[in-house]
């Protein structure tokens, strides 16, 4: 549990710092060759951003789904310690 918690931590660190980095429009501001190289960088930059905005939130289900399985497993592996309890003590 405490590993999930951490995972989510730096997840939405991650997330939080590269959101902020790349919070503008890109603009074309001239036809000139480096102009339009620093333009679709910064086009490329933000794909990438949505495209692991996309991994993040694919990462966050799953590890929900992985949380919820685990309460799961821990109310079955209760429920079979007390069935053997019951056993043993019967003999």
């Amino acid at each position: 549990m405490r590993a999930l918690f951490f995972l989510k931590v730096m997840i939405c660190s991650f997330v939080l710092n590269n959101s902020l980095a790349y919070a503008h429009v890109c603009e074309l501001l001239s036809n000139e060759v480096a102009d339009i190289m620093k333009y679709n960088q910064c086009i490329a930059d933000q794909n990438r951003d949505s495209n692991m905005e996309k991994i993040i939130n694919n990462y966050e289900s799953e590890i929900e789904k992985l949380t919820q399985d685990n309460i799961r497993l821990q109310k079955r592996i209760a429920k079979i310690k007390s069935v053997l309890s019951n056993i043993i003590s019967a003999y």
